[in-house]
């Protein structure tokens, strides 16, 4: 692989990233010429640039130095099949479950899955399947956590037509999420996805052994249990020791990661909320964004384009987060979603060549946060405007939003219009004003992506999805980042099953361990540093 930091174009565009901070955005947007350079159309999506504090020098430089970092061969990979998770000895297939690029046997069995489970949705949604009393399942409850939980979530909760079949999502192991979930349903009429891609996480099954213990108080007989489950898995001997019928198990390939699994028999909540044709729109569009991705050259490619102004913004001008602002209620959960899709996939130091990041002084993924417009503009923005440090921010506009908000309805108009004021008054800001002390001034300088989409489409938004996936993906080729493992979050799940341990009533323990938790504790079995053992204390 590629040491990023040697690339001879990387100096060149160092200097490039310098002469622009010293370069108001409100310069750079006197230049006519840049609007239509930094324009760039896939399908029912267009992404304006021409707020981001780049110009077209600079533009080529990073896409030289793209390419020198292997732009090319990682994308060929990616839509061939090849072993890209190497941490983890894997190919990362979920283009495959689109249907048109990725290993051919792949794509043959997300097929033969899907059928399987469009027969299964068809059952729920018409009554044939039946609870331990004989009464139809009319509601349907998915239990996972992750990327088994906030793609399904964040894709019904936009396309679900209100009325319909209802799905409800838990991931919390709060008992409180599963509460509210069950409220108001009838257990012998009620159904639970199970999804979990090895079939052991920690909260994906304690809440499907409370949702169990349910429906047994609820008069469930312990053989009839079976009826209402559903399980989602890339281990299907793990679902049916746990009690899953063959009939009612769902699998989808272990080289797909669960932030990006949506696209599989992880999407049943979102088929049995919203339909299988719908579901199938949804893969369409994603497939019309990977032949875009995978076919377009780096400078008109939305998704390439739009990974790496992110990498421009972090490891270039060093912006430490990132703000995702959809002006579209249906796209709330967007933001949560896509904190995980990059923070999960490029939040990492280690480099495929084994540098990392001090060394090669690029800094990774950015914190990505953000809520819905136009209610966003009263809480976090005005740290946006006077705060002391510049946050790019994603602006999501929706051309039309279809139902109640037509472009006649003047609430539209006022959403619209919010959005198109912030982004040019962060580009903007305003000059100081006589007589004031500087509270008023707004220093302006902030870049600004405005992401236009044609309407809520399942199309549309599973095109927009998938431009997110290549662009997280563009970043980590060009950082030299295997994007597809979490390796992250494992340390936190050994303690935690060491101090749940220590939980349990009457067992608690002091694990004697070094202050530094760090010296002496084996990577099997970490030691508990003396804080964790004082708070230990104070829980029992």
């Amino acid at each position: 692989m590629n040491d990023r930091s040697q690339a001879p174009s990387l100096a060149q565009l160092r200097h490039h990233a310098d002469r622009l901070k010293q370069v108001h955005l409100r310069d750079l947007l006197t230049d006519v010429s840049r609007h239509a350079l930094l324009q760039v159309q896939a399908g029912p999506i267009h992404a304006d640039f021409s707020r981001q504090k780049i110009d077209a020098p600079a533009l080529t430089a990073l896409e030289a130095w793209a390419e020198a970092c292997g732009f090319q061969p990682s994308r060929h990979g990616l839509a061939t099949g090849a072993m890209l998770n190497f941490t983890e000895g894997r190919a990362a297939v979920h283009p495959a479950l689109r249907g048109r690029f990725g290993p051919p046997d792949v794509q043959a069995s997300a097929r033969f899955e899907r059928t399987r489970m469009a027969a299964l949705v068809e059952r729920l949604r018409s009554g044939e399947l039946r609870g331990f009393d004989g009464s139809p399942l009319r509601a349907l409850v998915c239990l996972g956590i992750g990327g088994s939980d906030l793609g399904p979530r964040l894709v019904a909760d936009a396309l679900a037509p209100d009325g319909g079949y209802p799905v409800r999502f838990v991931a919390n192991a709060d008992p409180r999420e599963l509460e509210r979930a069950l409220h108001g349903l009838a257990p012998q009429s009620t159904a639970f996805a199970i999804t979990s891609k090895t079939f052991t996480t920690r909260e994906t099954l304690a809440n499907a052994a409370e949702a169990r213990a349910w429906l047994r108080e609820a008069g469930c007989p312990p053989e009839a249990c079976a009826d209402h489950f559903i399980g989602i898995t890339a281990v299907p001997e793990a679902a049916r020791a746990w009690g899953i019928r063959h009939e009612q198990l769902l699998q989808f390939d272990a080289g797909v990661g669960g932030r990006y699994s949506v696209w599989s028999t992880v999407g049943l909540g979102v088929a049995t909320a919203c339909g299988m044709p719908v579901f199938g729109e949804l893969l369409e569009g994603a497939a019309g964004m990977d032949a875009h991705f995978f076919e377009q050259p780096l400078t008109h490619n939305l998704p390439a384009v739009l990974g790496l102004m992110s990498v421009w913004n972090r490891s270039l001008l060093g912006h430490a987060s990132q703000a995702v602002v959809p002006y579209a209620e249906r796209l709330a959960l967007l933001p949560a979603w896509l904190q995980q899709l990059v923070m999960e996939s490029n939040g990492k130091t280690a480099r495929a060549s084994g540098i990392d990041a001090g060394r090669t002084g690029l800094l990774t993924a950015p914190v990505v946060w953000g809520a819905c417009g136009t209610t966003a503009q009263h809480s976090f923005f005005q740290q946006l405007h006077q705060g002391p440090q510049a946050v790019p921010v994603e602006f999501l506009l929706v051309r039309s939003n279809g139902g109640l908000t037509a472009h006649n309805d003047e609430r539209q108009r006022i959403v619209l219009a919010n959005a198109l004021a912030q982004a040019a008054a962060l580009a903007l800001g305003r000059p100081p004003l006589a007589q004031t002390t500087g509270h008023q001034d707004f220093p302006g300088d902030r870049p600004s992506t405005l992401i236009l989409l044609q309407d809520l489409s399942a199309r549309s938004i599973g095109a927009l999805l998938a431009a997110y996936e290549h662009a997280t993906f563009t970043a980590a080729a060009v950082l030299g980042i295997n994007p597809f493992d979490q390796f992250g979050v494992e340390l936190g799940k050994q303690l935690a099953l060491q101090i749940e341990e220590s939980l349990q009533p009457g067992r608690v323990q002091a694990h004697v361990g070094p202050a530094s938790g760090a010296a002496g504790a084996s990577a099997g079995n970490p030691a508990l540093d003396l804080a964790t053992q004082a708070s230990l204390k104070r829980l029992a």
